[in-house]
């Protein structure tokens, strides 16, 4: 079991580095060990789009962490790997059955405790409604925290959000 102390410091180096996020592009700068961190954590990224776009649900859920989670735009969530698996499997069987995902990661931070935050967008292309139809390309923002356990990158919590019109900006 992870230690919550460290999920908690997670959380919160999360929520502080994302008021940095709008105008920063890394924080990898010179630090070996963070250039190499980065390219594997875009790497998982990249693994994770084109297990998409063959719809490899196993090979999509097996970047979470054990006890990671995901949460959908519209506040679903899956907690925990087996959930995650159990989620992608209903959506890639019927409305994801035959999208295409396009993934790009803009940042990647990197805090003490081998903990990463990734910031980036995703579209999604070829999304079926209950009948049938093709629905309009999904665009959002997607935010995670990773952990690195036994020298890997893990989801730990994965934020999908869709960008909409608020009342009080019009």
């Amino acid at each position: 079991m992870r230690n919550p102390s460290r999920i908690a410091m997670a959380a919160l180096a999360a929520m502080l580095a994302g008021t940095m996020l709008a105008s920063a592009q890394s924080n990898e700068g010179s630090i070996t060990a963070d250039r190499r961190d980065e390219k594997l954590v875009r790497e998982l990224y990249d693994r994770f789009t084109a297990a998409w776009n063959a719809h490899d649900v196993p090979a999509i859920a097996k970047m979470w962490a054990i006890d990671g989670d995901h949460m959908e735009p519209d506040g679903e969530t899956a907690k925990g790997r087996e959930a995650v698996l159990m989620l992608m499997k209903r959506r890639h069987e019927t409305v994801f059955k035959t999208t295409r995902l396009n993934l790009s990661i803009a940042d990647v931070w990197f805090m003490p405790g081998d903990v990463a935050l990734v910031d980036g967008g995703y579209e999604i292309y070829g999304i079926r409604g209950p009948d049938g139809k093709e629905l309009p390309a999904r665009r959002g923002h997607l935010t995670s925290v990773l952990i690195k356990e036994q020298g890997q990158w893990w989801i730990a919590a994965s934020r999908l959000m869709v960008a909409t019109q608020l009342p009080y900006k019009r």
